[in-house]
């Protein structure tokens, strides 16, 4: 935050010169504009991959037909649900991901590692046994991973909708409908094999069985709502089966977090699911978190009783080495138990929303770039500089306006936006240069799924010359010295009087075909600032511009 606290004085300057004086690009894309058809402009946002109606379609279909306002009252946070293909009928597409698409993808990536992109174990008479790949230094190809999951190792596979359309799209669907971030993991099992020991999650989970079958036992919560991932868990410490099921393929199995699980195959059928997880850390302790800070700072400020200094000598009483019953130790609890008490008094909404601002800003800079955008600046169409146009944000639910004040108590108003994310390195610190992500070539999701799983080893790309072990070892600690900086939600900064037309924008952009130009400027006391404000959006690649008449 600071940092755009910093740029927001040099924004307020900028935003003023970009109308007047448009870069090079702008003026070239302002060339190219073309009309877009008036019929576009008046259609309603319905079922448009990425929008919210789309999301929502996606997940009902999901749950076998299920309104989500029914899921959420009756089963999220609080008991399974099984949904079955054979009484609902497709839930989601066949051939979603299987052991043939998980080593295709492997094929084409040549950089995958062991405990980085997937981790291969099994579970043998109560015990956990990890392949490392210590001899490949941690590398993972296609044709080894084939051959352990012969030898009836079990396969994770990380983040699959990194590569799979059919997976990024479900993903997607998840973030805009639950509101934060969508984790997946792909669990390929061979026949008559455990991957994993009883255990519980941190995340509210729903399986997707895309190949084969599973059998599963749920365990009743030893902690509810979980906050935590357990540790593996022995049979004494779970008891009984609260429910016994077998997921069919096709099958949708959801269970809340905290819920004790474990899951095996049969003798015949290798088995492969996808787990789609959501709601990790974030309840309403975790909110508190960050909006707790804001409130004791305003009770320092106003309450002289939270600038009091502490007990003189109070280290010679209060520790963990000394008894908590001594009289010292019980007046020093009885006075911070009621400063915590005042501090209700202190909570101001200010705090409440620019907590939440930053929880946003969490989720913008890690979510997924909506399905079907393109992210190249300078799109086809109108542009702001033109008369009688309409404009939007092109899809609202990806974009977040924060006010706030600089060190110098001018206001300002940022654009935090997640459009043009990258997919390829979601839930990551992204690593591409420009539009690397874009070269890479697309999953072929219309190949067959099952296919002769015999020869998948051979046919792996699996060669290892011209690896570089010591440029892999050095890739590595560069990408761990970058993983200590969590990623930033990219976003424009602008001065403080140009809110009412971006909250007037905004709004607009839940309808096509969005506000005209002129009611934006019609309002403000500077139309040039808000015509360079629109033009530095357009050239971002954040608006639609359509043609009004």
């Amino acid at each position: 935050m600071s940092r755009t606290k910093q740029s927001a004085r040099r924004a307020k300057r900028r935003a003023n010169d970009s109308a007047a004086e448009p870069s090079k690009k702008q003026k070239k894309v302002a060339t190219k504009a073309s009309t877009a058809p008036a019929a576009a402009a008046v259609a309603s946002v319905v079922n448009v991959k990425g929008s919210r109606e789309w999301a929502e379609s996606t997940l009902t279909k999901l749950l076998g037909g299920m309104s989500l306002d029914t899921f959420k009252s009756e089963y999220f946070e609080k008991k399974p649900l099984h949904v079955r293909k054979a009484d609902k009928g497709e839930l989601f597409s066949s051939g979603l991901f299987s052991r043939k698409k998980m080593l295709k993808v492997m094929e084409k990536q040549s950089r995958m590692g062991f405990g980085k992109d997937l981790t291969v174990c099994r579970y043998v008479n109560s015990e956990r046994d990890n392949f490392d790949g210590e001899e490949s230094n941690g590398h993972a190809t296609s044709r080894q991973v084939a051959s352990l999951l012969d030898k009836g190792y079990s396969c994770q596979f990380y983040q699959p909708q990194r590569y799979v359309d059919g997976l990024y799209e479900l993903n997607a669907a998840f973030e805009e409908v639950f509101g934060g971030l969508a984790g997946a993991s792909a669990y390929l099992t061979p026949e008559n094999a455990q991957a994993l020991a009883p255990h519980h999650d941190d995340v509210e989970v729903f399986v997707l069985q895309t190949q084969g079958r599973k059998k599963w036992k749920l365990y009743r919560p030893l902690v509810e709502l979980a906050g935590e991932h357990s540790s593996d868990l022995a049979a004494d410490q779970i008891g009984e089966p609260w429910m016994e099921l077998t997921v069919e393929e096709g099958d949708l199995l959801y269970f809340p977090r905290g819920v004790v699980h474990q899951a095996c195959t049969d003798k015949k059928q290798f088995s492969t699911h996808v787990t789609v997880s959501v709601y990790q850390h974030n309840t309403w302790a975790n909110f508190l978190e960050v909006a707790l800070p804001r409130v004791i700072r305003h009770a320092f400020d106003s309450d002289v009783a939270f600038r009091k200094g502490l007990p003189v000598g109070y280290l010679n009483y209060m520790g963990t080495q000394f008894p908590a019953d001594s009289a010292e130790a019980k007046e020093f609890a009885a006075t911070c138990k009621k400063l915590v008490g005042q501090l209700a008094a202190h909570v101001s909404e200010k705090d409440l929303q620019e907590a939440a601002d930053e929880a946003a800003q969490d989720v913008l800079a890690n979510r997924l770039p909506p399905p079907g955008e393109n992210k190249k600046d300078g799109e086809t169409g109108c542009s702001p500089l033109d008369s009688n146009v309409a404009i939007r944000f092109k899809n609202r639910s990806h974009i977040r306006l924060s006010m706030g004040e600089d060190e110098e108590k001018e206001a300002f108003v940022a654009v935090y936006y997640s459009l043009h994310n990258c997919r390829r390195h979601h839930m990551g610190l992204c690593t591409c240069d420009g539009d690397d992500e874009d070269k890479e070539e697309k999953e072929d999701e219309e190949e067959g799924d099952d296919g002769s799983e015999g020869g998948e080893g051979a046919e792996a790309d699996s060669d290892d010359e011209g690896h570089d072990d010591n440029e892999s070892e050095e890739d590595d600690d560069l990408s761990a010295a970058f993983g200590q900086m969590p990623p930033q939600a990219k976003s424009i900064v602008f001065p403080g009087e140009l809110a009412s037309a971006l909250m007037k924008l905004y709004a607009s952009s839940a309808s096509m075909p969005g506000v005209l130009v002129e009611e934006l400027t019609g309002d403000a006391s500077d139309e040039t600032a808000v015509r360079g404000m629109l033009l530095r959006l357009w050239s971002e690649g954040l608006l639609d511009v359509t043609s009004h008449s």
